[in-house]
């Protein structure tokens, strides 16, 4: 199923055509580390040249959930832009990093000449919805061991299209145990110990902070979800 979700032929695709032609027609903005973007209108399209960045929600008190990554080749905006309002998540960056920020002007004029480009934005929002869709049936069914193997099952899925063994996942998809486990709804003690369970069932190993799958099978049997 992860295969039809996540298609990592048309993604390439997006993300070629993002950066080696749509992104020259922006103007570049570098961002360091920890830098938040706030933007304040729906008229721009945001893509990611270099570095990586996340998308976030932070309630009043001040707690942060990360809906999405944002590796190169990605754009965040798009959702706002074709809605025409702004929306309340913010894209904080995890590296310092540059962007292409694209106006509508200059968008509307090439989705005039290649409506092809529709299909990228598409694809991208269609992507992040059903990231979205599987978080919330992890939150609806797994409890906090099936949420971090459903979890891992779709880093390996959104780096290679589909699960495989072994897969050395990018650092771009992985977050800190302080991320997960706001992910996840749950304490950084319980990521750690439920990454050392799957260690000890050697589903997974961690070596120099890159997890590697080992055993997608294995994982899944941990998974309550509407996946086979």
């Amino acid at each position: 199923m992860f295969k039809e979700l996540f298609d990592k032929t048309l993604q390439d695709e997006m993300t070629s055509f993002f950066i080696n032609h749509l992104s020259t027609l922006g103007t570049k903005h570098h961002l360091d580390k920890g830098h938040e973007i706030n933007h304040d209108n729906a008229d721009n399209i945001y893509i990611v040249v270099s570095g990586y960045l996340k998308e976030v929600l932070y309630s009043t008190d001040g707690n942060e959930i990360c809906f999405f990554r944002l590796p190169n080749g990605t754009i965040f905006g798009e959702m706002d832009y074709f809605d025409g309002y702004r929306t309340c998540v913010i894209v904080k960056a995890l590296e310092n990093s540059v962007l292409s920020i694209v106006n509508r002007d200059i968008l509307e004029k090439e989705l005039n000449k290649n409506p092809k480009i529709y299909v990228y934005f598409l694809h991208s929002i269609i992507r992040k919805y059903r990231l979205i869709m599987l978080k919330i049936a992890d939150d609806a069914f797994n409890d906090s061991l099936g949420k971090m193997a459903s979890t891992l099952l779709r880093f390996t899925a959104l780096q290679e299209g589909s699960l495989k063994e072994p897969v050395f996942i990018d650092k771009k998809y992985i977050p800190t145990h302080e991320e997960l486990a706001k992910y996840l709804n749950c304490s950084r003690t319980t990521v750690t110990n439920g990454l050392n369970y799957f260690k000890e069932q050697n589903y997974i190993d961690i070596k120099n902070k890159t997890i590697i799958i080992n055993d997608c099978e294995g994982l899944k049997k941990h998974v309550k979800s509407i996946y086979d």
